[in-house]
Protein backbone atom coordinates (compact mmCIF):
# COMPACT_ATOMS: atom_id res chain seq x y z
CA UNK A 1 0.00 0.00 0.00
CA UNK A 2 0.94 3.16 -0.92
CA UNK A 3 2.44 6.01 2.22
CA UNK A 4 -0.44 8.33 3.25
CA UNK A 5 0.03 11.67 1.89
CA UNK A 6 -0.80 14.38 4.63
CA UNK A 7 -1.14 18.19 4.08
CA UNK A 8 -1.72 19.93 7.22
CA UNK A 9 -2.66 23.43 7.65
CA UNK A 10 -1.38 24.87 10.76
CA UNK A 11 -2.62 27.23 13.66
CA UNK A 12 -0.62 29.93 11.91
CA UNK A 13 -2.21 29.21 8.80
CA UNK A 14 1.20 27.98 6.94
CA UNK A 15 1.37 24.55 5.48
CA UNK A 16 2.92 21.04 5.62
CA UNK A 17 3.32 18.70 3.07
CA UNK A 18 4.14 15.74 5.21
CA UNK A 19 6.90 17.38 7.84
CA UNK A 20 7.94 19.83 5.38
CA UNK A 21 6.65 23.79 5.76
CA UNK A 22 5.75 24.97 2.07
CA UNK A 23 4.53 28.29 1.25
CA UNK A 24 1.42 28.30 -0.36
CA UNK A 25 2.57 29.49 -3.80
CA UNK A 26 4.78 26.23 -3.93
CA UNK A 27 2.34 23.72 -2.85
CA UNK A 28 0.86 22.53 -5.89
CA UNK A 29 4.17 21.70 -7.30
CA UNK A 30 5.11 20.02 -4.20
CA UNK A 31 2.26 17.59 -4.12
CA UNK A 32 3.02 16.97 -7.73
CA UNK A 33 6.48 16.14 -6.59
CA UNK A 34 5.23 13.97 -3.78
CA UNK A 35 2.41 12.16 -6.03
CA UNK A 36 4.85 11.93 -8.92
CA UNK A 37 1.99 13.97 -10.93
CA UNK A 38 -0.81 11.22 -10.15
CA UNK A 39 -3.78 13.50 -9.24
CA UNK A 40 -5.78 10.34 -8.01
CA UNK A 41 -3.91 9.83 -5.11
CA UNK A 42 -5.89 10.90 -2.05
CA UNK A 43 -4.84 13.64 0.33
CA UNK A 44 -5.02 13.63 3.82
CA UNK A 45 -5.91 17.28 4.75
CA UNK A 46 -5.74 18.02 8.65
CA UNK A 47 -5.69 21.21 10.41
CA UNK A 48 -5.36 22.48 13.67
CA UNK A 49 -8.05 22.63 16.02
CA UNK A 50 -7.73 26.83 16.00
CA UNK A 51 -8.26 26.98 12.13
CA UNK A 52 -11.21 28.21 10.99
CA UNK A 53 -13.89 26.90 8.42
CA UNK A 54 -13.39 30.29 5.62
CA UNK A 55 -9.48 29.05 6.05
CA UNK A 56 -9.65 25.05 5.92
CA UNK A 57 -12.08 25.33 2.62
CA UNK A 58 -9.42 27.83 1.11
CA UNK A 59 -6.98 25.26 1.33
CA UNK A 60 -9.29 22.81 -0.13
CA UNK A 61 -10.17 24.65 -2.76
CA UNK A 62 -6.27 25.47 -3.64
CA UNK A 63 -6.12 21.28 -3.77
CA UNK A 64 -9.10 21.51 -6.31
CA UNK A 65 -7.43 24.51 -8.69
CA UNK A 66 -4.49 21.89 -8.83
CA UNK A 67 -6.11 18.95 -9.58
CA UNK A 68 -6.27 16.90 -6.52
CA UNK A 69 -9.95 15.55 -6.02
CA UNK A 70 -10.05 12.80 -3.55
CA UNK A 71 -9.11 14.66 -0.28
CA UNK A 72 -9.95 12.95 3.56
CA UNK A 73 -10.14 14.76 6.14
CA UNK A 74 -8.30 13.81 9.58
CA UNK A 75 -7.90 15.24 13.12
CA UNK A 76 -4.88 16.07 14.81
CA UNK A 77 -3.65 13.70 16.86
CA UNK A 78 -3.71 15.72 20.02
CA UNK A 79 -2.62 15.03 24.46
CA UNK A 80 -5.97 15.33 26.07
CA UNK A 81 -5.75 18.40 27.67
CA UNK A 82 -6.15 18.74 31.36
CA UNK A 83 -9.83 20.97 31.24
CA UNK A 84 -10.69 18.07 28.24
CA UNK A 85 -13.91 16.41 29.93
CA UNK A 86 -13.65 12.77 31.38
CA UNK A 87 -15.90 10.41 28.92
CA UNK A 88 -18.66 9.56 31.55
CA UNK A 89 -18.16 12.61 33.63
CA UNK A 90 -20.67 15.23 34.27
CA UNK A 91 -22.59 15.15 30.93
CA UNK A 92 -25.74 14.33 30.56
CA UNK A 93 -26.54 11.05 28.88
CA UNK A 94 -27.72 11.39 26.09
CA UNK A 95 -30.19 8.38 25.37
CA UNK A 96 -32.86 8.92 28.04
CA UNK A 97 -36.54 9.26 26.24
CA UNK A 98 -38.54 12.61 28.10
CA UNK A 99 -42.25 12.92 28.43
CA UNK A 100 -43.38 15.15 26.48
CA UNK A 101 -44.30 18.83 28.16
CA UNK A 102 -48.03 18.89 29.44
CA UNK A 103 -48.57 15.17 28.91
CA UNK A 104 -47.51 11.85 31.10
CA UNK A 105 -44.78 9.32 30.16
CA UNK A 106 -47.02 5.84 29.34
Amino acid sequence: PETPLFLTLKGDLTLAVGNDSVPRAMFAAMLDGRTKGDKQTRIFLRADKSVGYGELMEVMNLLRAAGYLKIALVGLETLPSADAPEPGGSQPSGGQPTAPSGGTAP
